[in-house]
């Protein structure tokens, strides 16, 4: 479970303050950095930087790095805490701690300076944590483990590039509005040329910009819609596994059985 420590939003400490803490403040820190700063990090002899960027402290090189509002950074415990306010000092923040397993795999960089692409969920997460921290509410401690997950998983889609761009498009709203639309009613016949139709796409500008938006092709995107409508029907002990193979869009029994197996592990006989 995610845990907030301490946390502040559109936070302001004096001009000019510094905070330095050398080994780390005992947790995770993520930075929404809403003034112009200069941070100070660990450099080796592998760096290739001039000596006005680089400053001696506790026998130990630094290097520096300005910062700009809009820039985050998220320290992992133990790491090197070292930055000025070149001006004001104004941040949105939360220190949080968790299990190891429970940031594993995160794709966000650490304890280094970076830029999401976007940041509107990222700051609307952190006012609600800041919020849900000062409330005292019931299940406080379970909102707020959820709401770390919600900002750590705004960051990364932040990230992604090209991906987290295109959904900026009105091609990729179309293609979103006709998905949902497609996936609801997923007990339809779909084939290629009704969706190319729909959509005024040719075959392979389909293709392309369904896998580059949704990660999937259009047939299995529909499966798994299926599969999952199947899995709710089969609690439905009224229904025969033909009668939910037909409600779910399958026309054919056996490779109802064969995708069920596929995407589920067992047969919906087993499965129910």
């Amino acid at each position: 479970m995610f845990r907030t420590d301490y946390c502040g939003y559109n936070y302001h400490n004096p001009d000019r303050d510094i905070i330095y803490r050398p080994e780390g403040s005992g947790d995770y820190l993520f930075l929404y950095l809403l003034s112009p700063m200069v941070f100070f990090f660990p450099c080796d002899d592998k760096h290739q930087i001039s000596n006005s960027d680089v400053i001696t402290r506790d026998r130990k090189k630094l290097i520096k790095k300005v910062s700009s509002p809009g820039d985050c950074i998220l320290f992992t415990p133990g790491k090197l805490q070292y930055y000025q306010a070149l001006n004001t000092f104004s941040n949105s923040f939360v220190h949080f701690t968790c299990e190891p397993d429970e940031i594993q795999g995160l794709q966000i960089p650490m304890n280094t300076l970076f830029r999401p692409s976007s940041d509107e969920m990222i700051v609307d997460v952190l006012r609600r944590i800041q919020f849900e921290y000062l409330s005292k509410q019931q299940r406080r401690e379970r909102m707020i483990d959820l709401l770390i997950k919600e900002l750590l998983i705004a960051v990364e889609r932040s990230l992604s590039g090209i991906a987290e761009q295109n959904q900026q498009t009105e091609l990729y709203s179309f293609l979103s509005a006709f998905r949902v639309n497609m996936l609801q009613r997923c007990s339809e016949e779909w084939n290629i040329k009704k969706i190319c139709k729909e959509t005024h796409l040719g075959r392979s500008q389909l293709y392309h910009y369904y896998r580059a938006f949704f990660y999937t092709s259009p047939k299995d995107d529909l499966i798994c819609a299926r599969i999952d409508k199947a899995k709710h029907l089969l609690t439905n002990k009224e229904l025969r596994i033909s009668d939910v193979a037909i409600q779910c869009g399958f026309t054919n029994i056996y490779h109802f059985n064969r995708y069920f197996k596929r995407e589920v592990g067992c047969t919906p006989g087993q499965y129910r």
